[in-house]
């Protein structure tokens, strides 16, 4: 039996064992011995196979999980019903699986580690919530399809004169039967009974009022409060300044509307920034965890696309399966599109997390003009023609890719405004100037154009015009504070039926753009050594096999594992380094190779997932070193790889070859 086991489960991904029980002279159980492991289940011990057979779990590993739990399989033995059981085993979380054998346990573990860190931060993300509620000004409570109270704030609580303790989980209108028969007990009903959100204003006690909000979602209803006690005496002392100045009104009006305005203005900016500083909490610590995933994904689906487009042309191939390779890269490709969409909106989250000023070098607007239209060119070609009006314009101080980003925003924006199918009609002209001081970049398109109303909020966080789903709202709000700062401004005019036009000033230099064309009489690059360090390893394992189609690949799960190989072997001519790892970081291997063996550190590109904490984020801005942003542009990698400096004695083999990817 436990040959046949071995053979079944020896390439297993799970780990899995057999312990036969040891009894003393009683026949009491006092310990287990290992009959046999699977790899799997070697490793997530610490160990190999040969090394465990025969061995007594508690005397090999008596403070391991494992180990602690041996009263438990003893328990399991004795029983004879299986239990299931979560546990550390160094710095993983482990499931194990007992099963009872005769006289002896069949062990399952498998690695929850990712699961136990998703329920750890879901835990602390509502205890951020929690305390968010309980310390706001405002009320808030939440009722069931039974009114049944869920939640109430302590605010809440105190306006209705009663504990939190005495309205949890009770029927709203029996807790609090003043209610009935009110306006609130109205609006509520109507929106439970799927009218939609309202706003109205409750007068909860006599000379306290408040602007109650009222929303459902999933048979839930919840309810928040803002006192607005201030506004309402307002108006009734305007009220009263009205009834005794009648010869005043019309200038007592002009100051209630004038001050009414600048309310609402505050208002709305006080809403707008509990948005952003919203949105930069959860891009700061959701984005890093989007973003590894997400780098995996679409670095398989373009690996797979390039895998399969030799074959989908290949001569000879049946009709059915030409068709079913076709259909094939498609769905891939429609993924990819997805994907990519969904990095678009992390990436737009992330620029309003973060705080630090892009580093500026002279840029060619030009350059960074066509980037972006070749980006957009899928969505432009079949809705306009393309018209350029280039002059002869300086170089400008900007950073290059985000210059890009702002150019192709500005593009998708024009595509957006026209429909497909009449090219001949529509057009998008891309002009460029000097004036003065500044280069002027335009993009104008005769598309649909924009309200009065939806122009003035244009460059507003959030704002769209376009269903639900298919637009965040963060294109022009994002290009407007790229722009901002490389010291440069973005403006809009528009106009229903004619079309749109947008406008990017940027301080002038007189400085070259650095080169991006390859270098005179430089070869082109042959096969390199690439190490990659990253303790994702999924995320390493895409890069080794995209990677790995050109180059010689070698891969670390922990900044330990590069410093030991990089110490032995350092004839790497590009090394691609995650910045923040468990245990030592990328920051920590700098460090130690900065003494140890800093002519290693000119192959470095370090790799980052966008959540930077304050060491990080002074670390980049010091250290000269190129990095790239998760997810990955396949090209831009095998770019870095090919750009890598030269090192010394790069065509000779090492003399120990570490397993390759």
């Amino acid at each position: 039996m436990l040959a046949a086991l071995e053979e079944a489960e020896r390439q297993q991904p799970e780990g899995c064992m057999v312990l036969r029980a040891l009894r003393d002279a009683a026949g009491a159980v006092v310990d287990f011995q290992w009959a046999w492991a699977n790899p799997a289940a070697a490793r997530a011990l610490g160990h190999v196979p040969e090394a465990l057979r025969g061995q007594r779990l508690r005397e090999l590993m008596p403070d391991s999980g494992l180990g602690r739990r041996w009263g438990l399989l003893r328990d399991v033995v004795e029983s004879g019903r299986p239990v299931v059981d979560n546990f550390e085993e160094g710095r993983a979380w482990v499931q194990g699986t007992a099963v009872p054998l005769r006289d002896g346990v069949l062990l399952r573990l498998r690695d929850i580690t990712s699961a136990v860190r998703l329920e750890a931060g879901v835990r602390d993300t509502l205890d951020w919530v929690h305390n968010v509620l309980e310390t706001t000004p405002d009320a808030f409570f939440t009722v069931d399809a039974d009114w049944r109270v869920t939640y109430v704030n302590h605010e809440a609580a105190a306006l209705s004169g009663r504990s939190q303790a005495q309205l949890f989980r009770q029927i709203l209108w029996q807790a609090c039967p003043e209610l009935l028969g009110t306006r609130m007990e109205r609006e509520l009903r109507q929106v439970a009974s799927g009218a939609g959100a309202t706003i109205f204003e409750w007068r909860a006690a006599p000379g306290r009022w408040h602007e109650v909000h009222a929303w459902g979602a999933n048979g839930n209803l919840s309810v928040f409060g803002r006192d607005i006690t201030a506004r309402k005496k307002a108006e009734a002392e305007r009220d009263v300044l009205l009834s005794q100045e009648q010869s005043g009104r019309r200038e007592a009006e002009a100051l209630v509307h004038e001050r009414t305005r600048e309310l609402m203005t505050a208002r709305e900016r006080l809403v707008q920034s509990e948005k952003l500083a919203m949105a930069g909490q959860l891009a700061a610590g959701v984005g890093h965890e989007i973003n590894n995933p997400l780098s995996y994904v679409v670095g398989n689906l373009q690996f797979a696309l390039e895998q399969l487009e030799p074959h989908a042309s290949r001569p000879g191939a049946s009709d059915a399966l030409a068709r079913a390779l076709h259909e094939a890269m498609e769905a891939l490709r429609e993924a990819k599109e997805g994907a990519e969409r969904i990095r678009t909106t992390v990436r737009d989250l992330q620029t309003f997390a973060r705080a630090e000023e892009p580093r500026l070098s002279p840029v060619d607007v030009h350059a960074a003009l066509e980037f972006g239209l070749s980006m957009a060119m899928p969505h432009l070609r079949h809705r306009a023609r393309v018209e350029k009006n280039l002059g002869d314009v300086p170089t400008v101080m900007a950073h290059e890719t985000r210059l890009g980003q702002v150019f192709l925003q500005l593009l998708l924006n024009a595509a957006q405004a026209i429909p497909e199918g009449d090219v001949a009609r529509y057009e998008v002209t891309l002009s460029t100037w000097r004036d003065g001081a500044t280069v002027v970049v335009e993009v104008a398109d005769n598309g649909h154009g924009m309200a009065p109303e939806v122009l003035d909020r244009a460059f507003e966080p959030f704002f769209t015009t376009r269903p639900l789903g298919e637009g965040a709202g963060l294109g022009l709000s994002t290009s407007l504070g790229l722009v901002r700062s490389m010291g440069g401004e973005l403006s809009a005019t528009s106009a229903p039926g004619v079309g749109s036009v947008f406008q990017v000033r940027l301080p002038t230099t007189d400085a070259a753009a650095p080169a991006t064309g390859p270098v005179e009489g430089r070869e082109l690059p042959g096969r390199k050594r690439v190490l990659v360090v990253d303790d994702e390893p999924l995320l390493a394992a895409v890069l080794g096999r995209v990677l790995g189609t050109r180059h010689e690949v070698v891969v670390v799960h922990s900044g330990r594992e590069a410093l030991d190989l990089l110490a032995s072997d350092a004839r790497f001519d590009r090394v691609f380094c995650d910045l923040m790892m468990d245990g030592l970081t990328g920051m920590d291997v700098y460090d130690v190779l900065s003494a140890r063996q800093p002519e290693v550190l000119s192959r470095f590109v370090f790799m980052t997932g966008g959540a930077f904490s304050e060491r990080a984020r002074t670390f980049l801005q010091s250290v000269p070193l190129p990095r790239i942003e998760k997810p990955f542009e396949l090209g831009a990698l095998h770019a870095l790889v090919e750009e890598a400096p030269p090192r010394a004695g790069s065509q000779e083999r090492p003399a120990r070859e570490p397993e390759s990817v």
